[in-house]
């Protein structure tokens, strides 16, 4: 049986959210409320489905990513929780100083 775990995001997901946002809305605001609406619907489904997505333990250990349209969501899994670390662009460079184990 699957069981849906709770989740939250970390504060630097919720300013790449806003971001996302801010950027596509400058041209299109319907396009970004789908976007972010897409995004939190993709959470939800994370949650809900449990054990997911592509190991990413080069960035930090216990990461995975989950790809959305041309964005990439970051998150880590207990039994318990799902916690969303970063909302990226999937053409971004990145390292591990993009994941800061004091945001994790």
């Amino acid at each position: 049986m699957i069981t849906s775990r709770n989740y939250r995001y970390s504060r630097r997901a919720i300013r790449d959210l806003a971001q996302i946002y801010n950027f596509i809305a400058k041209s299109d605001t319907i396009a970004a409320d789908r976007l972010i609406e897409g995004i939190r619907r993709k959470v939800a489904s994370i949650a809900h489905t449990g054990f997911t997505g592509v190991p990413r333990d080069d960035f930090a250990p216990g990461l995975r990513a989950f790809i959305h349209k041309n964005h990439c969501i970051y998150f880590q899994v207990t039994d318990s929780h799902l916690l969303i670390v970063r909302v990226l662009h999937g053409r971004q460079d990145l390292s591990s100083e993009d994941f800061p184990e004091s945001e994790i």
